[in-house]
């Protein structure tokens, strides 16, 4: 079943604890994805915007039970257990980010085994346009801010530590950028640039 963007925020808002940022940082990466994902299609190019909206507003859902390197894959359970697997494809897209599975498998902070349970999951399995949007518009949220993805990355680097992880995430986070370039004509900066500095009050 495809979920719409407003059930997905309804989704969102019932597992929201109260004074948590990551609800206003999904609204944010929805927006960029939306953006994005709209341009494209004015460009011909084959995209379910409002699936795509619904997976951006509920790729963090699994911070509603844990802030670990699992959320991906605990948004993912939580979604498809509602009967929304199509919704959690984004939880798992922007945790994976286009890696390989075996570079997911090499992962010290899981199982190997998950990361094939992972990439099982992914329906359809190969890495599609819409998931570099997703992975690219939640590189561009910083907390709930709209910023340059090297910027975001940074910041990553600055508070969890240097890691492999994170810099092969930030490496990806600018390829998805030269794919969506690629696909709209133009650099996708000319469409965030304006929206740089964007932020939801509070956070």
């Amino acid at each position: 079943m495809v979920l719409a963007p407003a059930d997905a925020e309804r989704i969102l808002v019932e597992h929201s604890p109260e004074q948590e940022a990551w609800p206003h940082h999904c609204r944010q990466v929805a927006k960029v994805a939306r953006l994005i994902g709209e341009a494209l299609l004015d460009q011909g190019h084959s995209l379910d915007v409002e699936l795509l909206t619904s997976q951006a507003l509920l790729h963090d859902i699994g911070r509603a039970k844990t802030h670990g390197p699992l959320h991906g894959w605990t948004g993912f359970v939580m979604l498809r257990d509602l009967g929304f697997p199509k919704s959690g494809r984004g939880c798992l897209t922007h945790w994976l980010k286009g890696r390989a599975v075996d570079e997911v498998r090499a992962a010290k902070a899981w199982k190997p085994s998950l990361a094939d349970r992972a990439f099982k999951a992914l329906e359809p399995t190969l890495w599609e346009l819409a998931d570099s949007v997703l992975s690219f518009a939640d590189s561009s949220v910083q907390h709930t801010t709209i910023v340059p993805v090297t910027q975001r990355h940074q910041d990553l680097l600055d508070r969890y530590g240097d890691s492999s992880w994170l810099r092969r995430a930030a490496e990806l986070g600018e390829d998805h950028g030269a794919e969506i370039t690629a696909a709209l004509g133009f650099p996708v900066e000319h469409l965030l640039t304006p929206l740089f500095g964007d932020s939801v009050d509070g956070h």
